[in-house]
């Protein structure tokens, strides 16, 4: 199924869950605003064009990959630039767009995102590809109007809607392999994955979605960790929006005399 005339996607693996809860493999995917430069080039022309698939095991147990095709997403750029962190080398690159930097504010006002693999040196034109083939999925398969390159950025202050395009797929495994087979097989290949010998005996070794449930678990226990310059960002948020008291207490009592770093991506009127 593809869709267009969209203005945003949300979280890639919520979609693919739905799929999951139904006992289906589920894919989503999305093309995006550009952000991304691609091998060669100099401008931003690729979005971080994410995609997500979750497979359902025995036990409860899943396989559950939700990733930018960019090297990272830009919301964990524009986080360490809120939190006046360095962004490691290989993330993005500078406004010549042939030189990685590790200045965030560099990266998401001049430069742009390094695709999956990073440089051409170290194979970044098979994330090129991969982001290609989400656009193609995406916006030329849907019958966007604009791809790639020529797709708006998502500002708060944009004229006229920005025609995102997005791709859903399902297949139900009990109609390739019908009794159960698949959820049985992939449990034990998830388990052997898992049970591999370590390299840090501090560090087990992970399959796709287990950080994401780990944490989770984490957040309904003891509720969702947020960084002071993060919530300090959200209080502001709220004053401008006339909603400070839907907030929880701990973020309203923030110090008054602390800062934030606004969003780079606001608008400036």
């Amino acid at each position: 199924v593809v869709c267009r005339k969209s203005n945003h996607f949300g979280i890639a693996g919520y979609w693919a869950g739905l799929a999951l809860e139904e006992g289906l493999i589920g894919f989503s995917f999305t093309n995006t605003s550009p952000l991304g430069i691609p091998t060669r080039s100099r401008v931003r022309a690729c979005g971080t064009n994410p995609i997500a698939c979750y497979c359902p095991a025995d036990g409860g147990d899943s396989f559950q990959l939700d990733m930018a095709s960019t090297t990272v997403p830009i919301g964990k750029v524009e986080v360490c630039h809120r939190k006046g962190e360095e962004i490691p080398l290989g993330w993005g690159v500078d406004g010549s767009g042939t030189r990685s930097t590790s200045d965030p504010a560099e990266v998401m006002m001049k430069g742009g995102l390094t695709l999956l693999g990073g440089m051409e040196e170290t194979a970044g034109y098979k994330g090129y590809g991969i982001n290609m083939m989400i656009e193609i999925l995406c916006a030329v398969l849907s019958g966007c109007d604009v791809f790639g390159p020529d797709v708006p950025m998502w500002n708060i202050d944009r004229n006229g809607a920005i025609d995102y395009g997005h791709c859903f797929l399902c297949i139900d495994p009990e109609q390739i392999t019908p009794g159960g087979e698949f959820g049985a097989k992939l449990k034990k290949y998830l388990e052997r994955m898992r049970g591999l010998p370590v390299a840090d005996e501090g560090l087990s070794v992970l399959v796709p979605g287990d950080p994401e449930k780990c944490e989770e678990n984490l957040a309904q226990e003891k509720g969702v960790r947020l960084n002071q310059s993060i919530a300090l960002g959200v209080r502001n948020l709220a004053r401008e929006l006339g909603c400070v008291e839907c907030l929880p207490i701990e973020i309203r009592q923030l110090p008054e005399d602390a800062t934030a770093a606004k969003h780079l991506f606001a608008s400036k009127h």
